[in-house]
């Protein structure tokens, strides 16, 4: 029977094609990121710029034009760039506050773990879609205003993660032993615990990553997206013409299933295959 050694050892010795090989279910979610990121600089038509009659198709015009003749597959490549950057943001920035707060809970315990359980009971209680809708109305759409958003309803998921992982390491012989050579609480927490905590953490980080890129579309599907046209804004300012036009609204939305599936599939996939 393989056991996790044997495993690795076979993976090690495997030839340079093989691991290549292995890398493969990269290429997907790289394609849709970059697709994402780079698709504003390949746009034939200003996104804003009226282009034919609305909800046409024409000679330059692959997906038709919108309500207001504006070139959707223009504003399609435009669409992708900030439902990958802003969630991005958010998530690492929730993950890193989460993952703090776990772990200082776990390893310190006493009242400090007591008061963190506790907030993280009450934000837990927090529905993402009415807490976006509070911010987005008194801060208006933003970047503070997403990932703050992300965070208050995502860090108590992490710090809950992170805490169990540091409650299953904090006892364990390798602690023992650095606290008995002198390392302080900083150094045995970042030394000894946080490496522990990695694979949970990042595990969870898929779907804090999902949950984002949910928010912010949703943000422009309810109508407070920026200036710029986002995927989700775009099947808001579609749906009315969907039977005339039906890429207005399909394009985007299939852009968004294929983003939110293919990024938390790799994420998974490096986890199990990279993490310790």
């Amino acid at each position: 029977m393989n056991t996790p050694a044997t495993t690795a050892a076979v993976d090690a010795s495997a030839p340079p094609r093989s691991r290549w090989r292995g890398l493969l279910w990269l290429l997907p979610v790289a394609a849709i990121v970059l697709f994402a990121l780079l698709g504003p600089w390949f746009a034939p038509h200003d996104p804003a710029h009226i282009t034919a009659a609305p909800y046409s198709q024409g000679a330059g015009l692959p997906l038709g034009s919108d309500g207001e003749g504006r070139d959707v597959w223009s504003r399609f490549l435009s669409g992708g760039r900030p439902l990958v950057l802003v969630p991005l943001l958010a998530t690492v920035v929730t993950t890193l506050l989460g993952t703090t707060t776990g772990v200082l809970a776990g390893y310190l315990g006493g009242w400090f773990d007591a008061a963190v359980s506790r907030l993280d009971t009450l934000l837990l209680a927090l529905p993402p879609a009415l807490v976006l809708l509070v911010l987005l109305h008194g801060w208006g759409y933003r970047t503070l205003t997403l990932v703050t958003a992300v965070a208050l309803t995502g860090v108590p998921f992490v710090s809950r993660v992170a805490r169990a992982a540091t409650l299953q390491i904090v006892h364990s012989g390798y602690v023992d032993q650095a606290v008995a050579l002198g390392d302080g609480p900083a150094a045995v927490m970042v030394r000894e615990i946080v490496p522990g905590v990695v694979r949970p953490v990042l595990a969870d980080a898929g779907t804090r990553l999902a949950i984002a890129i949910a928010l912010t579309a949703s943000a422009g599907f309810l109508g407070f997206g920026p200036d710029s046209p986002d995927w989700g804004s775009m099947i808001s300012e579609n749906m009315e013409g969907v039977t005339l036009a039906p890429w207005g609204v399909a394009a985007p939305a299939l852009g968004l299933a294929v983003l939110t599936v293919s990024v938390n599939l790799a994420l998974d996939r490096a986890i199990t295959r990279f993490a310790p």
